[in-house]
């Protein structure tokens, strides 16, 4: 019946995801919407910059302190044969998003660690710097939390504040500690990097430490307290540091990233846009011509 028929049909323009046959309205709202997003990602990407620049210098001036540690203090808190049932876990993670996968790897990392312990028997607690982290690990690791240091970040890290968290540390018995962070190369380099400590006992009694540091046996005990305690205060604020400082860095580039794929849409959006507006434009005319005609 319809053998001899032929249909035209449009083509259809491509349309943003999730839009069918989208009008201009909604694409014109689509580009005005992108391009703001694209304001707000460059800014934050010079603001990271502003602040990268601040950290990496406090982060460069804090690793003298824990680079000058005697030998005698790293062999006496060597760790490689000690198979301790209580370790205490510290990830360092930031405050806020929006910075790639600083926080995520963190998490993972601890993750791991935990179910590690847990396959060997070892009894684990948690101490947190950061809210990422906390929010992260609390579903799964929820018990296992002892603590947390949130705001860290809104005033610059000083080694006050490092040496309250060391505080909090020393507060809780265990016989190992480990301390996870990010460790920064560059703007485009960071790792996590896992550093293992034992605990003041071991430095009491140690003749080699004793006799570098001229301690006196009735002060023993105090004295290597005091020194572990100023030694884990020193790698807090440059861990803290470290991890603040590739949390800038991660936070510019991928707001460099943003801004470039914000860049990129509103191209693609533009074409169709005026491909859109073109079309109206013709119909527009064709009617015109059309009802001309008839009259």
């Amino acid at each position: 019946m319809l053998r001899g028929l032929t249909t035209f049909s449009q083509p259809r323009l491509l349309a943003p995801d999730g839009v069918r046959f989208a009008t201009l309205k909604s694409l014109k709202t689509r580009l005005v919407s992108v391009k703001s997003i694209q304001k707000i990602t460059k800014a934050m990407k010079m603001v990271a910059a502003s602040k990268l620049r601040g950290a990496q210098t406090r982060m460069e001036a804090s690793r003298p302190f824990v680079l000058s540690s005697p030998a005698a203090l790293k062999d006496a808190l060597d760790t490689t044969e000690i198979t301790g049932e209580r370790v205490f876990v510290l990830p360092i993670s930031s405050d806020k998003g929006l910075c790639g996968g600083v926080n995520s790897s963190v998490v993972k990392q601890t993750k791991l660690l935990i179910n590690k312990l847990s396959a060997e028997g070892s009894k684990a607690e948690i101490f947190i710097v950061g809210s990422k982290a906390r929010d992260a690990l609390t579903r799964e690791c929820g018990s296992l939390l002892v603590g947390n240091a949130d705001e860290c970040y809104q005033k610059p890290f000083s080694w006050g504040q490092a040496a309250v968290i060391a505080d909090e540390v020393l507060s809780h018995d265990f016989d190992k500690l480990n301390i996870i962070y990010n460790k920064f190369y560059s703007v485009v380099r960071f790792e996590v990097t896992p550093i293992a400590y034992g605990t003041p006992v071991m430095l009491a009694g140690n003749e080699k430490l004793a006799a570098e540091f001229e301690v006196d046996e009735d002060e023993d005990s105090e004295m290597m307290h005091d020194l572990y305690k100023f030694e884990l205060a020193s790698r807090l604020f440059n861990c803290v540091l470290e991890n603040s400082t590739s949390e800038n860095a991660s936070r510019m580039t991928a707001m460099d990233n943003a801004s470039n794929n914000a860049k990129d849409m509103i191209s693609k959006l533009q074409v169709i846009y005026n491909r859109q507006r073109q079309a109206v434009i013709t119909t527009e005319l064709n009617e015109i011509i059309s009802g001309a005609e008839s009259l």
